[in-house]
């Protein structure tokens, strides 16, 4: 039942972190934009190159050609008219003309221009807009009157709503006439009536090379003047080519710059109507296709949280396999031209992973309370003979006195207990805790509680000893060598036990017997002691395995201990010194004292002097790269703020 339990669990996390992600890449713009601009990138960065397509040839109207007229636009019917004859003279397979007839010109020019079209042995497809594209009555009617049904493109382009770049095919649209489809399809369709064509995802050509288009392009003006074989049984697209008008945002955007970044409407269309008559499709994941990939990533991820590693070797893992994901997105373009969301499951990956992280912190909490709950039953034998000699103690309430606490935490246990069967995750930690409880008590620590893995304990209560602090630092040195050998017996080593984490502060607090009538339990209680539960957590930012207040450290009069800093932890206004224990050989070395040096500086105020000095320390020492970190973000001395408890 609880293996049930675990596994509807971690499902529950993918679907979450798959429903999360998909919500948010779909319809959150600024990850849809980036979502595109990586997408983009792809097409810009890694569409191979190909030769110049075969059989489309891109007719421009370029600014040379404009100034052979008296005015630019509309662009002279007359030159259009005996362009269009050129073409068809020169035995062309089919004419797509991008450009639009919406009001008169000189009359005599239009008869002409409309009589060509009319008589034309290639196929034809012009032009055509609505009102949707702004065009007014009397244009909509002059358009209708001028340009025959069956010669009709739809020449609006399929624009994304964030970002205005082109990345479909546009369908076409409802007209007062009927269905008119988009300019390639409706070319298509004139040249192959049999075949079948709808709009899809762009599939774009690449260049034939550096300052090769991929369409062979002539300027309008020159066709004349061109040998019949150029265009013979060719595919020609008319259309401006002009660097203010009808260019529009690709793909491409991204890997070009200057007025090439944007395209000619009418190269846009040649991209398209290549795609349709050469069977290319493409190729992007539908909706299913998305939410799979993001499932597949987020159980990849839940599987990772399982590990039994440390949250930092996790989040590793984790980003290798983004790193994959990325990589695997660039390479399945490269070789197959798909392109896959990259943004969306990676948005799945890492809710994924907090979200198990977060689960996986829950019932690490619902550990230790079975744990304590377990080991409630026992006392330590100091305390036992201190209510033997005193029954009196029994009663409620307590005394306040001067004590050092002690706390240790065994890091990744969470890890531990999720991947050991119970019995042996049992007697292994019955095996730590002997270890542990021997040391304390020949030192004359009293076990005040078992928190799951942690051990609670006080020194100067029940019994006095005025050098309960130097006892209590003695005790975290011997019970941090016994971790460090505790660690390498061989089936202990293979669950992957982690560091035993140890924090000492001496401080008043109120020591007796605390609860109701039926049930108590001896303990200390006081600011002191959530202090010494809070110097125990700076081991994980020090990398250290003890931390010891400055109380302690003046109250044992103790020497061989190194300043790692002063924290002002959460809710306290005046910061606490916190030293860890070192031996007197690393002291004395030029190491130690090159370290005493720098975070001597560094306490002086001199930020500047203190950088340099500690990043001419060599090794990896975790402290040294925790304040370097401080230093090069601004801070300036030794005080630490601490956001979290």
């Amino acid at each position: 039942m609880e293996r049930i339990r675990r596994w509807f669990g971690q499902g529950a996390v993918a679907l979450v972190s798959v429903v999360f992600a998909f919500l948010l890449g779909e319809y959150l713009p600024f990850l849809v934009i980036v979502e595109n601009w990586a997408a983009d990138y792809r097409v810009a960065s890694l569409t191979p190159a190909e030769p110049q397509h075969p059989d489309i040839v891109v007719v421009s109207i370029t600014e040379d050609t404009l100034q052979l007229f008296p005015y630019r636009s509309p662009v002279d019917r007359h030159f259009l008219a005996g362009l269009l004859e050129d073409l068809d003279g020169a035995g062309v397979r089919a004419v797509g003309l991008d450009v639009l007839f919406d009001q008169p010109s000189e009359p005599a020019k239009d008869a002409e221009l409309r009589a060509v079209l009319a008589r034309m042995k290639a196929p034809v497809v012009a032009s055509y807009i609505g009102a949707d594209e702004g065009l007014n009555e009397d244009q909509r009617e002059y358009l209708d009157e001028f340009l025959p049904q069956g010669q009709r493109g739809y020449a609006s382009l399929h624009k994304d709503a964030y970002d205005q770049t082109v990345r479909e095919m546009f369908s076409g649209r409802q007209s007062p006439d009927g269905f008119i489809p988009g300019f390639p399809l409706a070319l298509a369709a004139r040249i192959n009536p049999g075949g079948t064509y709808f709009a899809q995802p762009m599939a774009w050509r690449g260049k034939a090379g550096p300052e090769l288009a991929p369409f062979r392009h002539f300027p309008a003006h020159t066709v004349k003047l061109m040998p019949k074989d150029w265009l013979r049984g060719k595919i020609v697209l008319i259309g401006s080519d002009l660097s203010l008008t009808d260019r529009h945002r690709t793909p491409f955007y991204v890997g070009e710059s200057g007025p090439n970044r944007l395209m000619p409407g009418v190269d846009i269309h040649a991209h398209a109507l290549a795609q349709l008559l050469d069977g290319r499709r493409g190729d992007s994941l539908d909706v299913r296709m998305k939410l799979l990939l993001c499932a597949v990533i987020a159980l990849a991820a839940v599987a990772l949280s399982r590990l039994p590693f440390g949250v930092g070797v996790k989040a590793g893992l984790a980003g290798l396999l983004l790193v994959a994901l990325w990589v695997g997105g660039f390479f399945a373009f490269a070789r197959t031209g798909l392109n896959i969301p990259l943004l969306m499951p990676s948005l799945a990956l890492a809710s994924a992973m907090w979200l198990a992280e977060t689960l996986g912190g829950r019932q690490e909490r619902q550990q230790k309370q079975f744990i304590k709950n377990a080991f409630g039953l026992y006392m330590s034998p100091s305390i036992v003979d201190e209510l033997v000699k005193d029954p009196s103690r029994l009663t409620l309430g307590g005394e306040r006195r001067e004590m050092t606490f002690l706390f240790t935490d065994v890091a990744g246990f969470t890890t531990v207990s999720e991947q050991t069967e119970p019995a042996v995750l049992g007697a292994m930690l019955n095996q730590y805790f002997d270890g542990v409880c021997s040391i304390l008590m020949e030192q004359g620590g009293a076990v005040v509680d078992f928190i799951g893995d942690a051990v609670f304990c006080l020194f100067g209560a029940p019994v006095a000893h005025p050098d309960h602090a130097e006892r209590a630092i003695i005790c975290a040195r011997r019970i941090e060598e016994f971790s460090r050998s505790f660690r390498e017996l061989d089936h202990v080593r293979a669950t992957g036990w982690g560091i035993t984490r140890i924090g000492v502060h001496t401080g008043n607090a109120l020591i007796g017997n605390f609860g109701s009538g039926k049930r108590f339990k001896y303990s200390a209680v006081g600011d002191a002691v959530n202090t010494g539960a809070r110097i125990e957590g700076l081991n994980k930012y020090f990398g250290t395995a003890v931390c010891v207040s400055e109380t302690s450290v003046a109250a044992s009069g103790m020497a061989g201990l190194r300043p790692l800093g002063r924290f002002t932890l959460k809710g306290k206004s005046h910061p606490i010194a916190v030293f860890e224990p070192v031996s007197d050989e690393w002291l004395n070395s030029p190491a130690g004292q090159g370290y005493l040096a720098a975070y001597a500086l560094m306490a002086e105020g001199q930020g500047g002097d203190a950088l340099a000095a500690f990043q001419a320390l060599e090794g990896d020492d975790p402290c040294i790269a925790f304040h370097l970190e401080r230093l090069k973000s601004g801070e300036t001395t030794d005080v630490v703020t601490m956001k979290d408890k």
